[in-house]
């Protein structure tokens, strides 16, 4: 492709707003959209002839450091004219709104490096500026590189001025606007020994990203100096993960399906032996959908950012697929806590000091009405209707099914209703708001989303989802005494599972120590046995205090309705947002239209702990 064609696709792709990846046979040129700012590399590598390691090709993996950018060229480096007439097209296809800045990327091959353990090597980088370098841009640059770390290594970085930028070996680029030269040491080659490290490269390329962008918005930028939308193979990924979740549901493959005769059993034996547990059989092979997984091109997501998550959620899948395996085997456990770790000492010490708060209040003697299932279900398509009015997204149905354990649960956005659910009155609001306005809002939020992991839950959701769904049972007034003592329960029951009690002791101390009655109790331990050891529910008091910590300390609050996802990914959401990939949620939950809800969320954002929303509690 001549550089007059690259010029001209590029121009036309800008004018119409859509982005432009060009194949140059070695190597490609891309641009998302319209920035002041190219990046780019031209391999300087050599070939050894040693089968094991073609450095030259290794090096060239180096091409990955800029890849993550929004504008990018990158070549083998084998025609250096040719090179250079492509770079100087691209760079003048983007120049429109004025001087582009480039900045140009390689990893020098240090000889002297062969006699140095590699897991000595720190990261190092090399500035190299001309007088025409803006000094703002090279400030930029430096400062963020100066705090990257890899592998406890923190890294050196210098400056030198020169009268031309360019690699070794390879003429200037002669471009129009200033040049940054950024030479990057390849930490992730031992040439030594003829190994090449991509998780280091990896781990650089996640460093090197910001600190491009930094420097772009140091130069000049009104523009996004990201990616404003999801990238073809990011898309391929996500489809792939969200096609590979659907075929398996975790928890209700991880349920028992005899919950109510387990109960009579227990009962039966005089509560000294644990029951038999049933579960469904498996619905789809583990080893094709394992297959699939590790298939998608997670490598071909350039976006650090997107690709990150996604790789965190391909993890998480795959995690639930071990332990959808490991039902009923010593090895369950361990995968829950990989999956959803144990519960720390200060959340087990909180657990008890919510018990302790509730053993000194009188006990209340009250006779609630109670809604059964159909009725529940009921008042649970009403609360959908008037969500579904505001999105499609919403599904209306509600299925009452006998074959799960709670009373309660939502599945890829379908409320499921337990055919035996007993619902204390009082307590159907703060349900419906947990449930409806809370997971099925976030699902149809998600669903708004062209990310579609955050319609079914980014990696680690699930201490977010249940903080946020349990507050809300708060800011509706519901809840109640009865449920701070379940909550804490499952806390307490969860580190008994996890230092070695088996099912009848726990069993036992959920009723001798922390007051419930045998039926509460036995639901309680069977949701923590279920499979061989969950320790998930632990999380729903786990979230309530990390998400009180999160907005006292000023973190925002609507946000978090955008999908499921985690606190910690707030940050690269965010980001996500303001570089126009994501959209703001179109649904916020019905409680943000009752005054006296919104006086108690800003109580809770000015600084509420656990304790201070059971204080305020005076429902049994």
């Amino acid at each position: 492709m001549t550089a007059a064609e690259v010029r001209r696709q590029i121009t036309e792709g800008l004018a119409a707003g859509v982005p432009v990846r060009l194949d140059l046979g070695d190597g490609r040129a891309f641009v998302d959209h319209a920035v002041p700012v190219l990046s780019v590399h031209r391999c300087v590598g050599r070939s050894t002839g040693d089968p094991a390691l073609d450095v030259r090709a290794a090096c060239n993996e180096a091409h990955r450091l800029v890849t993550t950018q929004p504008a990018y060229v990158h070549t083998s480096g084998e025609s250096p004219d040719a090179d250079c007439a492509t770079i100087r097209a691209v760079a003048d296809a983007l120049s429109a709104d004025g001087p582009v800045l480039t900045i140009e990327v390689w990893s020098p091959l240090d000889e002297s490096d062969d006699g140095v353990d590699p897991f000595q090597r720190q990261p190092g980088f090399t500035i190299y500026t001309t007088d025409e370098t803006p000094a703002a841009t090279v400030d930029a640059l430096c400062d963020a590189l100066s705090g990257v770390e890899i592998a406890g290594q923190g890294a050196e970085v210098c400056r030198v001025a020169t009268e031309t930028v360019a690699p070794p070996g390879l003429p200037p680029l002669d471009l129009a606007g200033p040049v940054v030269g950024l030479a990057v040491d390849a930490v992730f080659l031992n040439t030594r020994e003829g190994e090449f490290y991509p998780r280091v490269l990896r781990r650089l390329r996640r460093a090197v990203e910001p600190a491009l962008r930094a420097a772009g918005r140091a130069s000049r930028s009104a523009a996004p100096l990201g990616r404003v939308r999801l990238e073809p193979a990011a898309e391929v990924v996500d489809r792939g993960l969200s096609e590979v979740s659907g075929q398996y549901g975790f928890l209700l493959q991880v349920t028992p399906v005899n919950a109510a005769s387990a109960w009579a059993d227990f009962q039966a034996a005089a509560c000294e032996r644990a029951p038999e547990l049933l579960y469904r059989p498996l619905t789809f092979d583990p080893d094709a959908v394992r297959r699939d997984l590790y298939a998608l091109p997670l490598d071909a997501v350039e976006d650090v950012l997107v690709a990150g998550l996604l790789r965190e959620c391909r993890d998480e899948i795959d995690g639930h697929i071990r332990m959808i395996l490991d039902v009923e085997t010593p090895q369950f456990l361990p995968g829950s806590l990989r999956v959803y770790g144990a519960p720390d000492a200060g959340l087990v010490a909180l657990a008890h000091e919510v018990v302790g708060h509730l053993d000194r209040q009188p006990d209340a003697t009250r006779g609630d009405e109670v809604v059964g299932a159909t009725a529940f279900a009921a008042a649970a398509r009403a609360e959908l209707e008037h969500y579904h009015a505001a999105s499609d997204a919403v599904p209306v149905e509600v299925e009452v099914r006998d074959d799960i354990a709670s009373s309660l649960m939502v599945s890829s956005g379908r409320l499921l209703v337990g055919a035996g659910a007993q619902i204390p009155a009082r307590r159907v609001p703060a349900l419906l708001a947990h449930e409806v306005g809370t997971h099925v809002l976030t699902y149809a939020n998600g669903c708004a989303q062209p990310l579609e992991q955050l319609r079914h839950g980014l990696a680690g959701y699930q201490d977010l989802q249940e903080g946020l769904a349990v507050l809300a049972e708060w800011l509706v007034g519901g809840l109640t005494a009865g449920r701070f003592r379940t909550l804490a329960a499952r806390v307490v029951g969860a580190d008994a599972l996890v230092g070695g009690a088996d099912f009848v002791e726990t069993f036992r101390l959920l009723c001798d120590a922390l007051g419930l009655s045998d039926r509460a109790a036995f639901g309680v331990t069977l949701r923590l046995y279920r499979g061989g050891g969950l320790t998930k529910d632990m999380v729903y008091l786990r979230g309530l205090r990390d998400l009180l910590d999160h907005l006292a300390r000023g973190g925002p609050f609507w946000p978090l309705y955008v999908g499921k996802l985690a606190l910690r990914h707030l940050g690269p959401v965010d980001t996500l947002r303001q570089r126009g990939v994501l959209a703001e949620p179109p649904l916020r939950p019905r409680f943000a239209e009752d005054p006296s809800a919104l006086a108690r969320l800003d109580r809770a954002r000015g600084g509420l702990s656990v304790l201070d929303l059971l204080l305020d509690t005076d429902t049994p």
